[in-house]
């Protein structure tokens, strides 16, 4: 009497292809996972870091209109000063003198002011920023403007504004001066 194994056709296998991974395959299978894991980290961090940019970009953009716009509703030929009042904890600090006539923050090549240049009393500031629901102040903002005379009724003003002390912090915490500018008539 003879005896006959029939497999099923799909699963031939030898004793050699149901070995398992080897160690120096598993430690390239780890390597690849840790590489993948360092550019996930990586990139939350960079995400996290464009964030912050974004709303210190975003603050002194809204810093620097906010000024612009108080200088603009003087005419062009008016002299003297407006008040701007922030959050600062020290009430006597809280308010800023705002000069509107001609002179101001020197100006670099470009045309925007230099914030590597002393500050000109009457035209700048150190804005206190607060955060909304709490009062409490979350950054302070170097504000700085200039006004040249165009014309017996018009006039340039130029108002840049970074964060104060702002150094270069290295990759995507350096934050560069908001500069806006406007003619201003009468």
């Amino acid at each position: 009497m003879r005896i006959e194994h029939s497999l099923p056709v799909g699963n031939i296998h030898s004793a050699h292809d149901e070995r398992g991974l080897s160690l120096l395959e598993l430690m390239f299978a780890s390597l690849v996972m840790v590489i993948g894991l360092m550019g996930g980290m990586v990139l939350i961090t960079t995400t996290i870091a464009n964030n912050n940019r974004s709303k210190w970009d975003s603050t002194a953009t809204l810093l620097s209109q906010m000024t612009l716009e108080k200088i603009a509703s003087v005419p062009a030929n008016a002299t003297g000063a407006l008040t701007i009042t922030d959050c600062n904890p020290s009430p006597s600090a809280a308010s800023h003198s705002l000069s509107v006539g001609a002179g101001g923050a020197p100006l670099s090549s470009n045309g925007d002011i230099d914030f590597s240049a002393a500050t000109v009393t009457g035209y700048s500031m150190q804005y206190y920023n607060c955060q909304a629901s709490t009062g409490d102040r979350q950054m302070i903002y170097d504000v700085r403007w200039n006004i040249k005379t165009i014309s017996p009724n018009a006039k340039l003003v130029t108002v840049s504004t970074q964060i104060a002390g702002n150094v270069n912090r290295g990759g995507n915490f350096f934050v560069r001066p908001v500069s806006l500018k406007m003619i201003v008539g009468l």
